[in-house]
């Protein structure tokens, strides 16, 4: 019992003492706190600063970078605008020639006309309705063009000399027999006196030369006549070849260069022929056998012609009557 008093009496000093210890705690722990948080400050604060520095450095390295390319992109952006230029120039020029310049392949009739239609195709080129056609181009294998028609001859002239025109390019000067004065080439119809058979008829095609004899012809027989019938005109430097519905009839072999001329084109002229006349076009090259079978095989435009002034070609209609003989 008598110890109990001194144990009562040394408890204050014992909870000072605590308390003094756990007020010392805190504050070591507050202040450490402090010191940590000033210190993630501080890397913080200097991590930015770096990472400033640097952003700083990356962008006046890009202007650097920027400016010493100038000059490279003013040239590139300069070129790549004359390409540009040269380029819409080149497709404008190629537009402005489809458009104005003559075609190399023209129809001088575009379907159907009458055997004696009288008609002149104009060459001259300031004139409005003309259909220049451009002279051989001269291959290497010497002067070349092809001419292709189709005729139906639906009766023959009986005078034993008058031949029957059915193209010539030339004049309009004629002679006795019925020949143009010039012809590069022409197609003819030789007199019904002439031929061996009323079923048939006879073409006699006339090319004029450079040489003393002025022309040199080529006949054609037991054409059938109320028939559509293809003929073509195929030269090649001195070689002339005929052909008849895609198939060479005759070949001559002329004595000297054929002769080019810038007369009109002249069409059932000089009265003509009795019977019709289709597609007759010419091309500024020899066209090989497959081109010409080809034109044998669309047959003749029977629609009629609304213009003979046309340039550009387009599809070729076959009519029904081609399959069905209205006209044999």
């Amino acid at each position: 019992m008598n110890n109990i008093p001194s144990i009562t009496q040394n408890q204050p000093s014992q909870i000072s003492s605590a308390v003094k210890n756990t007020t010392e705690y805190i504050g070591d722990t507050v202040e450490s706190v402090g010191k940590k948080y000033a210190d993630m400050r501080t890397n913080v604060s200097s991590s930015l600063s770096d990472f400033s520095d640097k952003t700083a450095a990356g962008a006046d390295a890009s202007k650097e970078f920027l400016t010493s390319n100038t000059i490279v992109a003013k040239v590139a952006f300069v070129l790549l605008i004359l390409l540009l230029f040269l380029f819409f120039l080149y497709l404008g020029i190629n537009i402005m020639q489809f458009l104005i310049n003559p075609s190399n392949n023209p129809y001088l009739v575009k379907g159907m006309v009458s055997g004696n239609a009288g008609i002149t195709i104009l060459q001259d080129p300031t004139q409005k309705k003309s259909i220049t056609l451009l002279r051989s181009n001269n291959q290497t294998t010497g002067l070349e063009f092809t001419w292709s028609v189709w005729i139906y001859i639906s009766d023959l002239n009986n005078s034993p000399k008058m031949l029957q025109n059915i193209f010539n390019k030339g004049n309009l000067g004629y002679k006795d027999d019925g020949i143009a004065n010039t012809n590069g080439p022409g197609l003819y119809i030789l007199p019904g006196a002439s031929n061996s058979s009323s079923n048939t008829a006879g073409l006699r095609v006339v090319m004029d030369v450079n040489s003393i004899e002025i022309y040199s012809h080529i006949d054609i027989s037991n054409v059938p006549i109320k028939k559509w019938i293809n003929v073509i005109i195929r030269m090649k430097n001195t070689m002339m070849d005929i052909y008849i519905n895609g198939v060479i009839s005759n070949r001559y072999i002329l004595p000297s260069v054929p002769k080019q001329n810038y007369y009109d084109i002249q069409i059932c002229q000089n009265g003509g022929f009795s019977g019709l006349l289709s597609n007759l076009r010419y091309y500024d090259k020899a066209l090989n056998v497959i081109q010409i079978n080809n034109i044998v095989f669309w047959g003749p435009n029977l629609n009629a012609s609304t213009t003979v002034s046309t340039t550009r070609g387009g599809f070729e209609y076959l009519s029904s009557t081609w399959y069905t003989g209205m006209f044999n």
